[in-house]
């Protein structure tokens, strides 16, 4: 008997751009059933700020993929951005009883749950832990089972949030009759979207770059071992080339879109651009090397924070490989700036590209912008593995005891 297909919705409720992906779950596989996606109203760095204003566009979005594609699935994995988030480390230490006390199964669990009741302010909650190291007696392990020890410690790193931003969110897209079945960080779901296996394994740092928020993740030996967000985006580099050229913002939006980060030969090639391009009365020429210059310093200046975190992480943990053997990603759709990944590449002295999900689709849905939801519905189809991994498990459990096995 085949197992049951599941469908499931992928939304990511940024400041620009509201997305939805309409996923097939099938063991494991994942097929694209469809996809929308509409200018966002009420939302400023992916916090809600009018409520009324983002129900009426989602209102209309989800009327419109409705008609589309007959009738859209309960369940949907929910994106999740903006300044409430902060990255935290932390370590939990259990007191195991006895001199010389061996370290089992059991103690590991305890351990770990203590480690996830971790108290938090009223005002946060708990999004993602991601479970980092054990140590015993000072010393880092990566099994603790079978040591003698007096204590054991785990160490996380966790995404924590403010509740009521959360909740916000939720209540808006509840009241569509939509389950929530999973909050992700838009750092983790892009770089699930846009990287491989191997990749994850051998060390790589994904940058998301939205309108007003980036997100970046750092994963070593299969997990996140650095993540957090920057208050930054695609809309600084315009509102920087608005205020430093003096036009207006769309105008800066064009020109940035048109030109990008200009280098050193186009400088040398083309003197200078009409802002309009009509060279009538209101236009004006703008020096490419001006271009060049205020967007470099944006970029750079959002790099370099980013990789000094990357440079702490590393002097901290005295690691003799280096953290980013397979180099640097860049997706969202402030990646589509041209020539971004050279100044990337600067920071971090190491390789860098910008992708779009690694996902076999054409057309614009290759274009970074939807990297976020596909790796949202790449994270549901994790969790389904893992729950049937573990279903697996409690069925061979019981055909043990059946079958009068021992483990």
């Amino acid at each position: 008997m085949g197992k049951k297909k599941i469908f499931l919705g992928a939304l990511d409720i940024g400041s620009q751009n509201i997305t939805y992906l309409l996923g097939e779950v099938n063991q494991r596989q994942l097929n694209l059933m469809g996809h929308g996606q509409v200018p966002s109203k009420g939302v400023r760095k992916s916090q809600i700020v009018d409520q009324e204003a983002l129900t009426q566009v989602l209102c209309e979005f989800f009327e419109n993929l409705t008609k589309r594609y007959s009738i859209l699935p309960e369940d949907i994995c929910l994106s999740q951005s903006g300044n409430h988030l902060r990255s935290i480390t932390y370590e939990t230490t259990l007191n195991l009883q006895g001199f010389h006390h061996t370290i089992d199964a059991q103690d590991v669990a305890n351990v770990n749950q203590m480690a996830l009741k971790k108290a938090l302010p009223e005002t946060d909650v708990f999004l993602h832990h991601v479970r980092q190291y054990y140590t015993i007696n000072n010393v880092c392990i990566d099994q603790p089972f079978g040591h003698t020890a007096n204590h054991l410690t785990v160490g996380y790193n966790a995404i924590i949030g403010n509740a009521q931003a959360i909740k916000d969110q939720l209540y808006v897209v509840n009241q569509f009759g939509f389950h929530v079945k999973n909050l992700v960080f838009s750092g983790i779901s892009s770089a699930l979207a846009v990287t491989t296996s191997i990749e994850r394994e051998n060390g790589i740092c994904v940058i998301n770059l939205g309108a007003q928020i980036t997100e970046f993740v750092v994963y070593k030996n299969q997990i996140p071992v650095l993540m957090g967000t920057v208050p930054v985006g695609g809309q600084n580099f315009t509102n920087d080339l608005g205020s430093g050229l003096r036009i207006h913002f769309e105008d800066a939006e064009r020109l940035k879109i048109e030109q990008g980060i200009p280098t050193s030969e186009q400088e040398g090639n083309i003197a200078d651009v009409w802002v309009v391009g009509n060279r009538t009365i209101g236009d004006k020429k703008i020096k490419i090397k001006n271009i060049r210059t205020i967007l470099n310093a944006r970029a750079q200046e959002l790099f370099d924070y980013i990789a000094q975190l990357v440079k702490n992480y590393e002097a901290k943990n005295d690691d003799k490989e280096p953290l980013l053997l397979s180099g640097i990603v860049l997706t969202g759709g402030g990646a589509l700036l041209k020539n971004i990944e050279t100044v990337a590449a600067q920071s971090f002295k190491s390789d860098c590209c910008v992708r779009g999900a690694l996902a076999n689709v054409d057309g614009e849905l290759k274009t970074p912008c939807y990297s976020n939801c596909f790796g949202l519905l790449y994270y549901a189809l994790q969790q389904n593995e893992q729950q049937s991994s573990q279903e697996n498990e409690t069925l061979w459990k019981r055909f043990s005891s059946w079958l009068g096995y021992k483990k």
